[in-house]
């Protein structure tokens, strides 16, 4: 069973005929980083278990797909890669005197997933 996510709260963003996209994004001490990637792990590692393949750009026939992304305070964004045989991804240093960081996950499925995978992002957000 999964657990209800602390962090992370989906969005629908987009959706038609080709395709659904999801955001989260949770603002946090740096402190909090860890707890917040290790939700995106627990969402990633129900994505590719259940969907049954690594996330793959639906342009080059992916089912699915994620961006992970991190921000500290007014710098720029980094794209994190997300290990899916680890379950991890590793962060970036954060710079000196870091405040906020904002760590942002965009899902990506075809159409065909879209019921499945909306059912658990509302069981993931679930109080």
């Amino acid at each position: 069973m999964n657990s209800p996510l602390q962090f992370l709260i989906f969005e629908l963003l987009d959706a038609d005929e080709h395709s659904h996209t999801w955001e989260a994004m949770a603002s946090v001490a740096p402190q909090r980083v860890p707890a917040v990637l290790a939700e995106v792990a627990q969402v990633l590692t129900w994505a590719q278990g259940q969907l049954g393949t690594a996330p793959q750009a639906l342009d080059d026939g992916g089912d699915w797909d994620a961006l992970l992304q991190m921000q500290a305070d007014q710098h720029a964004p980094h794209t994190l890669a997300w290990h899916p045989t680890t379950g991890c991804a590793t962060p970036p240093a954060l710079p000196p005197d870091t405040q906020w960081v904002a760590v942002t996950l965009t899902l990506v499925t075809t159409a065909a997933l879209a019921d499945a995978v909306q059912q658990q992002l509302d069981a993931f957000n679930a109080v």
